[in-house]
Formats: C-alpha cells, sequence, structure tokens
C-alpha cells in the first residue's frame, strides 16, 4: 500500500473516531432518523401517516407520504450529516491546533480535506440508508434513493469544506453553516407552496428532490431528468471552483 493511501486511511480512522466521541456530531447522525421516523408515523393532517401504512390506501396517497419522507430524510442527511459534522469538525481541529500538527507530522493538507470529504460522503450515505430503511418505502426506490443522494451530496460537501476552511473557531462555524444547512433543506420548504417549489427546485438539492419526486410516482424519464441533472451539476461545478480558489488562498496565507 502507498504511503498516501495508508496515511489516508489513518485520517480516515481518526476522523471516525473523533466524529463517535462527539455527542453533538452522533445528534447530527441520528436527528435525521427520527424524523424520518416521526413523519413515517406521525405526519398530522389528513391522516397521511396511516395511510402509509395502510395497504388499503389509495396509491396516490401513499406515494405522496413516501415521497415526503424519503425527500425529508434525503435533505436532512446532507444537511445534518454532510454540513453541519464537516463544518464543525473542522473548525474544532482548527481551534485545538489539530491542522497544524498534523502537517507538521508529514501528512499534507490535500490528505486532511481529502479524508474528511470521504468521510462526510460515507457518513451521509449511511444517514440516508437508515432513513430509507425506516420509512417504509419499496425497496425498488433503494438504488435512487441512494443515487440521487450521493449527487445532492456532492455540492453541500464542497460547501461546508470551504466553510468549515473559512471558519476561525466553532463559533464562526455556526454562523457559516447555517446558510449551507438551508441549502441542503431548501426542497423540504418547497412543498408548503407551489411558488417556494418554483425556487428551491434549483437549490444545490432541488434537482435531487426533483428526480426522487419523479421516481417515487413512476414518472422518471432521461427527457424530464434533464433539467434536474443540469442544476446538480451546475452547483457541483460551482462548488468546486469556490473550493478550489478558497483553498489555494488558504494556502497562500499559511
Amino acid at each position: 500500500m502507498s504511503p498516501f493511501l495508508r496515511k489516508l486511511g489513518a485520517l480516515l480512522g481518526k476522523d471516525a473516531a473523533d466524529l463517535a466521541k462527539n455527542p453533538t456530531m452522533v445528534l447530527c447522525v441520528a436527528l435525521p432518523v427520527g424524523f424520518a421516523l416521526f413523519y413515517r408515523f406521525f405526519l398530522g393532517d389528513m391522516d397521511l401517516g396511516s395511510a402509509l401504512r395502510d395497504e388499503s390506501a389509495t396509491p396516490v396517497v401513499a406515494s405522496a407520504v413516501t415521497y415526503v419522507v424519503l425527500s425529508m430524510g434525503l435533505c436532512m442527511s446532507i444537511g445534518m450529516g454532510a454540513s453541519m459534522s464537516l463544518v464543525y469538525g473542522i473548525a474544532e481541529e482548527k481551534e485545538k491546533h489539530t491542522l497544524r500538527t498534523l502537517m507538521l507530522a508529514n501528512v499534507t493538507a490535500n490528505q486532511i480535506v481529502l479524508a474528511k470529504g470521504i468521510l462526510a460522503l460515507l457518513v451521509t450515505v449511511a444517514t440516508e440508508i437508515l432513513c430509507f430503511l425506516v420509512s417504509g418505502a419499496p425497496f425498488s426506490l433503494f438504488l435512487p434513493y441512494v443515487g440521487f443522494g450521493i449527487l445532492g451530496a456532492i455540492a453541500i460537501i464542497l460547501l461546508s469544506l470551504v466553510a468549515g476552511l473559512a471558519s476561525r473557531d466553532q463559533m464562526t462555524a455556526g454562523l457559516y453553516s447555517v446558510p449551507i444547512l438551508l441549502l441542503a433543506l431548501a426542497p423540504i420548504f418547497g412543498s408548503y407552496s407551489s411558488d417556494i417549489s418554483n425556487v428551491v427546485r434549483f437549490a444545490p438539492t432541488g434537482g435531487m428532490d426533483a428526480l426522487l419526486h419523479m421516481a417515487v410516482n413512476g414518472t422518471l424519464t432521461t427527457a424530464g431528468a434533464m433539467v434536474p441533472l443540469a442544476t446538480t451539476v451546475v452547483w457541483i461545478a460551482l462548488s468546486a471552483l469556490c473550493f478550489s480558489l478558497l483553498y489555494k488562498r488558504l494556502l497562500r496565507d499559511n
């Protein structure tokens, strides 16, 4: 195994252990799963929750509830599991000078950032899978659900890396993480109004949510997926550009 991969594996193990020992980070992972259970059984108005559990419920109502639960699970998994844990995790290490210590130990900044990005993606995917398992959705949606979740998470992870690197401490991280969290959760608010929906579909997770909606309703086609996919790709490209510019600036400052 090359030295690069050994160091990357060691960094992934360290970051995973730090996440498991931090109650705040564990809560960021547990909340999406808890809300998925809550939305499944206690949706409230019009007895949508009971419709999800009732095999005699109409397909329209059942699919609507399935979409709401799955969409909320994806958005919260990305917003909490990726953005908040990543931003706060980097800021905490900067406060404790852990990053400086790692670099003095012959670990490059590229390896540190790559390890954190990979772990954030793995945590997000694991959280999404748990949300799916408690959602009661048909297993035929599993692969599209995870695939759309990975696509939607990439831009948020890149933006979270930018916010984490720009944060001086955890207090600053709290300020920077709020807009990223709102961007990740934006599709959830789109269900309350068609006007809001027309705006949030262009959010970083909006394309992912639109693809999920079509998959749940059985209307996913190549032509229909073009605009949501284009929106997601544009956000990934812009986030990657933003990360690249800030990362280079931080390297010069150091």
